[in-house]
């Protein structure tokens, strides 16, 4: 099973995480979905592609970036 991060910046409010949390439960192939509205990010892990993953996302309305918001140098420094 694959995990999956995207940063969807265009995910505004709980409409827009209602919109991709439904969209990916109707995929079989996802079997654990988090999404962080706060920080923009959406973790899929199930047994498809990233860029399988994306086009999930795009089809809720959606467009995701592969990986993590970037922080800079010193946010690195202090994540686990």
């Amino acid at each position: 099973m694959d995990k999956h991060v995207f940063t969807v910046n265009n995910m505004t409010c709980s409409g827009c995480v209602s919109s991709i949390q439904q969209e990916l439960e109707a995929d079989t192939r996802i079997k654990a979905i988090n999404i962080k509205l706060s920080k923009k990010m959406v973790t899929v892990e199930g047994d498809l592609t990233t860029e399988e993953a994306a086009e999930v996302i795009r089809n809720a309305g959606y467009q995701p970036e592969a990986g993590p918001p970037k922080k800079g140098f010193l946010g690195n420094l202090f994540t686990s």
